[in-house]
């Protein structure tokens, strides 16, 4: 049968899994031949001393899809994936393990979600619907869904932590990824370049061969690249915006609380005090804070750096401007149209009035001033 088509790159990092290659290679190329699906197999080998390389070199002669890449220098599975990515001839590139606890007839399903659909990113979910996971003791499972759990205000995907995905390589062009811990589709969704991620439900088998490589280090190596994805540019924008939003009461109080201290009559105005003064201090003290957010916003939270500032600012001090005369407008009817002068109502409208408020400001951000 003749192979058409957009051609696939298979990139399966390793180390030790000699007894897998004999597995692995004949099972997922007798599925890309039956598909008629172009390929090539890349196995990504951190210098095994258990002859891993050797075996792919011994198998391409029946498999000739199928090559090995030695690498000595720069281990890990991330950094062999990354190298892969750059060895890779096809033009779609798909992540799978070694040791055949990625069921090898969803590779198919994954291509054609890129090569047919319209996707991006196909991930191979074990926590979407359809999904589940075989044979794990219950810490374990525990583990993952702890791990995920943690990621997910960094990306809609319900399997962040899955290594079995494809993408197209546009995807990760010019991205800083970031060669480092065992979750290198975490990085792809935060730092990539997508519009549609497909996930396709898997169902995950522990290793048929060989020992399993999480341990305390990988925990270790995992917490940590969490962080610095989270302080990544653009990542989980809710979350830094309400972060931003939070020092920018405080430049605001603390600019208002400066500019009575000097120029007023203290903090608060004495009877008989000329009220202008208030508005404008209220007014100088908001412009300053509503600079402050439009810079922390535009660099860390959505990242829209290149995108001009200065139309930015404008749509982005409108928005900040609507926010605050809508709060002055409720909050106003709560206390003299409603009632809500006494506690605990006084305390639940405000709040109720800062929440919406709150989402005005960040939808209103998202959507239109720091829209790319």
């Amino acid at each position: 049968m003749v192979a058409d088509g957009p051609m696939l790159s298979v990139i399966v990092p390793t180390y030790n899994e000699r007894g897998n290659m004999g597995l692995l290679i004949p099972r997922l190329s007798s599925i890309l031949e039956s598909e008629s699906i172009p390929y090539e197999i890349l196995v990504m080998d951190d210098d095994s001393p258990d002859g891993t390389c050797e075996e792919v070199r011994r198998l391409s002669v029946q498999y000739p899809g199928a090559r090995c890449i030695r690498r000595t220098r720069d281990r890990g599975l991330s950094a062999a994936v990354m190298e892969g990515y750059r060895e890779a001839r096809g033009d779609i590139h798909l992540v799978m393990d070694a040791d055949l606890s990625h069921p090898i007839e969803v590779v198919p399903e994954l291509y054609r979600a890129i090569a047919h659909d319209g996707a991006d990113v196909a991930v191979g979910s074990r926590h979407t619907r359809g999904g589940g996971i075989e044979d794990w003791p219950f810490k374990r499972k525990v583990i993952s869904w702890g791990a995920s759990m943690l990621a997910r205000p960094l990306t809609p995907c319900s399997d962040p932590m899955s290594g079995f995905f494809a993408i197209r390589p546009s995807v990760i062009e010019g991205a800083p990824l970031r060669a480092k811990g065992y979750k290198i589709l975490l990085e792809v969704l935060v730092k990539g370049r997508y519009n549609r991620v497909v996930e396709v439900p898997i169902t995950f088998k522990d290793r048929e061969i060989g020992e399993s490589k999480l341990g305390s280090d990988v925990i270790v190596n995992y917490v940590q690249h969490l962080m610095w994805l989270y302080l990544h540019p653009g990542s989980a924008p809710p979350i830094k915006f309400l972060a931003v939003g939070g020092s920018g009461i405080l430049v605001d109080l603390g600019i208002l609380t400066g500019l009575f201290l000097l120029l007023g009559d203290g903090f608060i105005p004495l009877p008989g005090y000329d009220l202008k003064y208030v508005f404008i201090f209220q007014a100088i003290s908001f412009a300053y804070a509503t600079t402050w957010n439009f810079v922390w916003n535009r660099h860390w939270t959505f990242d829209a750096r290149s995108v001009r500032p200065s139309g930015q600012y404008v749509k982005f001090f409108t928005v900040a401007t609507i926010a605050l005369i809508v709060r002055t407008v409720l909050v106003h009817v709560a206390v003299n149209i409603m009632g809500f002068e006494g506690m605990p109502e006084y305390q639940i409208a405000l709040l109720m009035v800062i929440v919406l408020v709150t989402i005005i400001n960040y939808l209103g951000s998202r959507l239109w001033a720091f829209k790319k």
